[in-house]
């Protein structure tokens, strides 16, 4: 899996609190500090130290993961041509989500955050099991999945806490209709209230763009220990 732009310290884009949403429908804050600019997320939030690290850390540490994967790959025709596919598919699925939200500047709930509340993440997980495959190695389903879950889960209740504090009881209601990380089938209803229209300049503000170029370089390199036997 390439290293996810999912949002840097900057960038918020999914989740829903941990606790009840009850509990946590408090008042939506200022999203811009008074000189315009965007708060970083420990300006928001308070999350532990570990969780902090994680959160700041995860696309490093996504990354030097994926690197050493490609040293123990054993990569075979079927499952390399298998893990481009679904990367490909997992690409679109990102470009999509990212040229439709603003992060951190409003509430995106139209495009692929009509069906599940963090496709991006969705995205980046999708990424992994298709570098699972293209790596020929079985064993790598047992290590990165998990590996995946700790980060992001790091990811995802820092996000959420944000999104709450940021948009109130804007984003609780949207917690209820939206489900967590697995789409919903039926699209949304006419009544359901959409806001977030995909546009290129927004995949390329997002920087999607990084993504694109770490995954045509790992299967690049999965491509190379297949054919070269290296």
């Amino acid at each position: 899996m390439p290293p996810t732009v999912d949002g840097d310290a900057r960038g918020v884009a999914l989740a829903e609190p941990q606790t009840r949403t009850e509990d946590v429908a408090a008042p939506a804050i200022s999203v811009r500090k008074p000189g315009g600019s965007i708060p970083d997320f420990d300006e928001i939030v308070n999350p532990h130290p570990v969780v902090a690290f994680l959160f700041r850390r995860r696309t490093l540490i996504v990354l030097l993961a994926m690197v050493w994967l490609t040293f123990f790959a054993r990569p075979n025709a079927v499952w390399l041509t298998v893990g481009i596919f679904i990367a490909v598919l997992a690409e679109a699925w990102r470009i999509w989500s990212a040229g439709t939200i603003h992060k951190t500047e409003s509430l995106t709930t139209g495009g692929p955050y009509a069906y599940v509340r963090h496709p991006l993440y969705l995205g980046s997980f999708a990424h992994a099991v298709a570098y699972c495959f293209m790596s020929g190695r079985w064993e790598s389903f047992l290590v990165v999945p998990p590996l995946f879950i700790m980060l992001y889960g790091a990811a995802v209740a820092t996000e959420e806490a944000m999104l709450c504090k940021l948009f109130g009881e804007q984003y609780v209601e949207y917690s209820r209709r939206v489900p967590r990380f697995l789409p919903r089938v039926l699209p949304p209803r006419p009544a359901e209230p959409g806001h977030g229209r995909f546009d290129w300049s927004q995949v390329a503000a997002n920087k999607e763009y990084v993504n694109i170029i770490w995954m045509v370089v790992l299967a690049s390199l999965f491509a190379f220990r297949l054919f070269t036997g290296r």
